[in-house]
């Protein structure tokens, strides 16, 4: 009796035993869909969207830096942004060059306007620089996208001027020779552009900008597929909303407070538009 207590209990054991070990085993080792944080379909393993939005460097590192010019640029290149953003404007003989504003401001005072004049006037004195003792000079649009490409980020342009289907044939163009579509977004608060841009290429990722409440074209770019690059204030949960549910993405701009960032954070919005923040 007591010999076959004995063998009973043994085989309990070992079942237990085993039972044990399938049940904790599988459980411990790694699994072939454990979330890295990264997106494996972004360049370089870029953060996931899950991780929270991407940054875009507003005119390049404009926190430490003269915006819109190579210094920033390159300083954001080689930091943890997703994107550089700029602005472009078309000289007098047709290139085009960095500039938020219309009209260039030099280190002497003097002022002159870019759609007037030639691109070796525009480059040939310093810029007013409020940021550093460096001597920076107006910045080609050939030179901002070499600065993405050697940080390997995507290109936010935004069309300042009203720019004909030549103009975007060109900037396109440019593009080709010194980067990559696949790695650009045009962004403008000119909506007409946008049909244009597309038009030339129906693959290329557009946002239109607005800061305007009850903006019209925000129902138009929900119809035609555009994302939205929005600014901040004017923001709201519903906006996001409609547009993801529509597969387009929000962009919220310029962000430059952890106020503010945490809020467009708990909205939802897929890029942040900053002078400061690059990476959580």
């Amino acid at each position: 009796m007591k010999k076959r207590f004995g063998k009973r209990f043994i085989t309990f054991m070992l079942f237990l035993v085993l039972t044990i070990m399938i049940g904790v085993f599988p459980a411990c080792a790694p699994s072939s869909t454990t979330n890295t944080g990264t997106d494996p379909d972004a360049p370089d393993g870029e953060p996931s969207e899950k991780t929270g939005p991407k940054y875009i460097a507003h005119k390049g590192y404009s926190s430490h830096y003269l915006g819109n010019t190579e210094a920033s640029f390159v300083a954001a290149a080689n930091r943890g942004f997703y994107g550089i953003e700029t602005d472009i404007r078309k000289t007098k003989d047709g290139y085009f060059v960095c500039n938020h504003d219309a009209t260039v401001v030099y280190d002497n005072g003097s002022e002159l306007k870019i759609s007037n004049n030639y691109l070796d006037t525009l480059t040939s004195s310093p810029l007013r620089n409020d940021k550093t003792e460096e001597v920076e000079y107006l910045c080609t649009f050939e030179t901002y996208l070499r600065a993405c490409k050697e940080g390997n980020k995507v290109a936010v342009i935004e069309l300042k001027d009203y720019f004909g289907k030549s103009d975007i044939q060109r900037i396109l163009n440019i593009i080709d020779e010194e980067y990559d579509r696949e790695k650009v977004s045009f962004i403008t608060f000119i909506y007409a552009l946008l049909p244009i841009v597309r038009h030339e290429d129906p693959d290329i990722h557009l946002q239109y900008l607005t800061q305007t409440e009850g903006d019209p074209n925000i129902d138009l770019c929900l119809n035609a597929g555009i994302s939205i690059d929005i600014k901040y204030t004017i923001l709201t949960e519903e906006i996001v909303n409609d547009f993801h549910e529509a597969g387009l993405t929000v962009n919220a701009w310029t962000v430059n407070d952890n106020t503010t960032l945490r809020k467009v954070k708990r909205l939802g919005v897929d890029y942040v538009t900053t002078d400061v923040f690059y990476g959580d």
